[in-house]
């Protein structure tokens, strides 16, 4: 038994397959067919309309729509047809409670599998048609969801009285909502086919040694269900009209958030300021790093002090470092522009006026952030083997060449991580902004991330502002990448 359970842990094909069978228990419960307008709306039987959900679909619904029907006392054959939609109902309910089953049965086998439980030869096979069957269930359930769909919208429109009935009954509204298919059909759909494909894998071939993925697996489980799909689940609020409020604002409109995006100069100002905020402070971050890191490592008493005290702005959240630099950069009675009026020089507008507005932001997350890119060099110069500096020494080199030719190259490894945190980190500049400026002067220093912020939350735009978020991460991906991959190829040549 025991032997069966090291074989089992030491099967990277096995663990893929518990993560996918659980992705796979958990895209069959979520709820896969929503209709935001039913919730928290009675259906006049008692029933509670939350949703067209997995278990619901044949029951509340189908029951909740013949006798709203019946009670709006609409003509004959506009009832019958209504209540037949509402029937059909019980097939997509029953299909996605068989799916379930199967999911789980998937998740049972592949669990026990790596526990030491021996299945046979035939487990590909089981597990092949278990997922043949879900995926059938699936697809039939998601067009019998459709055809009732379209039946019903058919139904209802036939006359504006009926309409108005069982809309008026129905969905407590004034227009029929709009029915969709949830993006958990689609991707319980491609767990599916991505689990089928896994079983015509051979064992051996991607084999490996006892992992720690499984103390991951619940970590792994709450990121996705949190981060991963949230983020993947509002890229399409980028394709509607959006308001963050009212479901009547989910409309679809294609790409015109971003043809309206790159048609639109306040966008275009933003980015130009994101990039020129983001790669100046990729540059100037690391050049005073560096110097720190060199003065700290040379330092032979109190080094700790020293260490800390520059560090110690990156303890500061971003809101409080704001207020304390708006503080100091005030026109009126700002300690800066005191101790400038003392020694006979006028008072500056920091904040108040371009380029000085957008200089102050760059100086305030460079105060803030260089301690964090300092420890980084830092620990890379203590990892530097006294023996390649004493040879340079013995051989004569100066403090210029022992830098050029030994320090540098040492370091390339820290360049690399520093740089592209740096070029990430400028990108999403926000707190600071929003303290010192909000903006200003005008949109001067608005940048992308607090485009998103204003447009999404101060104008009701989460369509627009989702569609912007997502050009933002485009952008980074493809900065950051490029970024990472030219600096590890210097990494190699030096």
């Amino acid at each position: 038994m025991s032997k069966g359970i090291s074989t089992g842990l030491s099967s990277k094909k096995h663990i893929i397959q518990v993560v996918l069978a659980l992705l796979l228990f958990i895209s069959f419960l979520m709820p896969m067919f929503q209709v935001s307008a039913w919730k928290n709306v009675s259906l006049k039987n008692d029933s509670k309309g939350n949703g067209i959900t997995m278990l619901s679909i044949s029951s509340s619904i189908s029951k909740g729509l013949a006798s709203a029907v019946r009670k709006a006392k609409l003509a004959d054959g506009v009832t019958t047809t209504i209540a037949q939609d509402g029937a059909k109902l019980s097939l997509a309910g029953w299909c996605m409670v068989i799916g379930l089953i199967c999911v789980s049965l998937i998740l049972i086998i592949v669990f026990t599998n790596n526990l030491g439980v021996r299945w046979g030869n035939h487990r590909p096979a089981l597990i092949i048609a278990l997922c043949v069957i879900a995926l059938v269930c699936l697809v039939v359930s998601t067009l019998t969801f459709l055809t009732f769909r379209d039946a019903l919208n058919t139904a209802a429109a036939e006359t504006d009285e009926a309409l108005a009935k069982v809309t008026a009954k129905l969905y407590q509204g004034d227009s029929v909502p709009t029915l969709k298919v949830g993006i958990w059909v689609y991707i319980a759909a491609a767990l599916l086919l991505l689990m089928i494909s896994l079983q015509l894998l051979p064992d051996g071939k991607i084999g490996f040694q006892r992992s720690l993925l499984w103390f991951t697996l619940p970590a792994l489980c709450m990121y996705t269900a949190f981060v991963i799909y949230p983020a993947l689940s509002s890229i399409h609020l980028g394709f509607t009209a959006y308001d963050g409020v009212t479901e009547a604002s989910m409309r679809y409109v294609g790409f015109d958030n971003y043809t309206n995006i790159f048609g639109s100069q306040r966008f275009l100002h933003s980015l130009g300021n994101t990039l020129i905020i983001a790669f100046s402070f990729t540059i100037l971050v690391n050049i005073f790093a560096l110097m720190l890191a060199l003065i700290v490592d040379k330092i032979r008493w109190g080094k700790n002090i020293f260490r800390s005290c520059f560090y110690l702005p990156v303890l500061i959240s971003g809101i409080i470092a704001g207020f304390i630099w708006r503080i100091m950069f005030n026109y009126s009675f700002g300690v800066i522009n005191f101790v400038l009026n003392s020694v006979g020089l006028a008072s500056v507008k920091f904040i108040d006026v371009m380029p000085n507005a957008l200089l102050s932001i760059i100086f305030v997350i460079l105060w803030k952030q260089v301690g964090y890119y300092m420890i980084i060099y830092l620990a890379a110069l203590q990892g530097i083997s006294k023996d390649l500096l004493e040879a340079s020494s013995i051989d004569g080199a100066n403090s210029a060449q022992t830098f050029r030719h030994i320090t540098i190259p040492m370091l390339a490894g820290s360049f690399t991580i520093n740089l592209t945190l740096a070029l990430i980190n400028g990108l999403k500049v926000f707190d600071e902004i929003a303290i010192l400026t909000d903006g200003g002067p005008g949109f001067s220093t608005e940048t992308v991330t607090y485009m998103i912020y204003k447009v999404a939350f101060g104008e009701m735009r989460q369509g627009y502002g989702t569609a912007m978020a997502v050009i933002l991460f485009l952008i980074i991906l493809v900065l950051g990448g490029f970024q990472s991959t030219m600096l590890r190829k210097r990494e190699v040549q030096l």
